[in-house]
């Protein structure tokens, strides 16, 4: 999972569905689902991991299955996948999580 800087919005990973959950987060801590949103080529991606760049407008995804990190634009609670999105990683890596700096 993750929270956006603001604390307005929290992204969740569904790795057996491939999808991003998205939440509004109430002041009070009450979570409202606003939506899931589907990775590309989503068989067998797997993804396992996120984290928001330090300027939180992207979001980025480690596919374990895949052997790939999947990118998405953020805008408030919503999230749209890049066109380079997802992006392989060098040969024999197995990602188990992510680290944006």
């Amino acid at each position: 999972m993750e929270i956006t800087h603001d604390g307005r919005y929290l992204f969740a990973v569904n790795t057996a569905v491939s999808t991003i959950s998205r939440f509004q987060i109430a002041r009070d801590g009450t979570l409202t689902l606003l939506g899931s949103t589907a990775l590309k080529n989503p068989s067998g991606l797997a993804p396992v991991d996120a984290r928001l760049d330090p300027t939180g407008r992207t979001l980025s995804v480690v596919d374990g299955g895949g052997d790939a990190v999947s990118t998405l634009a953020v805008d408030g609670g919503d999230l749209t996948e890049l066109g380079s999105s997802p992006t392989p990683l060098p040969s024999g890596a197995h990602p188990a999580g992510i680290v944006v700096d």
